[in-house]
Formats: C-alpha cells, structure tokens, sequence
C-alpha cells in the first residue's frame, strides 16, 4: 500500500465512529477498487446484503495496511 493511502487509512481508523461519513465511504470504495483490481463501485448501505460486503473490504483493506 502506498504511503499516502496508509496515512489516510490510519486517519480513516482513528476517526471513525458508528456513523460512517460520506467522504469515508468514498475513501473504501476508492482504495478497496485500486488494490483489489476491480471497477469503482459504491455499493448501497440501505439495501440489506451490501453492509457486510462493505465490511468485508474494510477487513479487505485492513489486511493489506498492517
């Protein structure tokens, strides 16, 4: 993972809280897209299935950072 991404990855850790923000939600859409090799997608929170999908690239992106 490149230096910049690590930053922002650890900010995005250090200040998350329950309620995700717009800006965070892009920033795992973002990162997860480029270092898993797959099209920009922003998967709907609403919709039930996509929750643990998206927690699962957070877990995705938390692999590859440590």
């Amino acid at each position: 993972m490149e230096k910049i991404d690590k930053d922002k990855w650890k900010k995005f850790k250090q200040e998350h809280t329950q309620k995700l923000k717009l800006e965070e939600y892009k920033l795992v859409c973002d990162l997860h897209s480029r270092y898993f090799s797959h099209k920009y997608y922003e998967p709907c929170l609403s919709c039930g299935g996509n929750i643990q999908k998206f927690k699962g690239w957070i877990a995705d992106i938390d692999n590859i950072y440590d």
